[in-house]
C-alpha cells in the first residue's frame, strides 16, 4: 500500500475533510488530494504535523513505504532562543 492510501485512510478514520486537513497543513485542497493519490510527496515538516493530527508514527509508516529515515538523514536546525 502506499503512503498516499495511508493519508487518506487516516484522514477517513479521523472523519476529516480534505479540506479541513489542507487548512491545517497550509496547503490547497488540490495539494493534498495529489499527496493522497501519490502524485507528489509531502515534506517531511508536513509528515510531521499529519503524524501529529493523525496520530501516527510516521518513520514506522514511511518504512512499511520502503522509505528508510536515519538520524543523520533528518537534520533539523532549532533556533537559540
Amino acid at each position: 500500500m502506499e503512503l498516499g492510501h495511508h493519508l487518506k485512510r487516516a484522514r477517513e478514520s479521523k472523519r476529516m475533510s480534505q479540506q479541513e486537513v489542507a487548512e491545517f497543513l497550509g496547503v490547497s485542497q488540490k495539494t493534498l488530494s495529489n499527496m493522497e493519490s501519490g502524485k507528489t510527496q509531502p515534506t517531511v515538516m508536513q509528515l510531521a504535523k499529519l503524524g501529529e493530527l493523525y496520530d501516527l508514527d510516521m518513520l514506522k509508516l514511511l518504512s512499511k513505504n520502503g522509505i528508510h529515515l536515519s538520524p543523520p538523514a533528518i537534520q533539523l536546525k532549532w533556533k537559540k532562543n
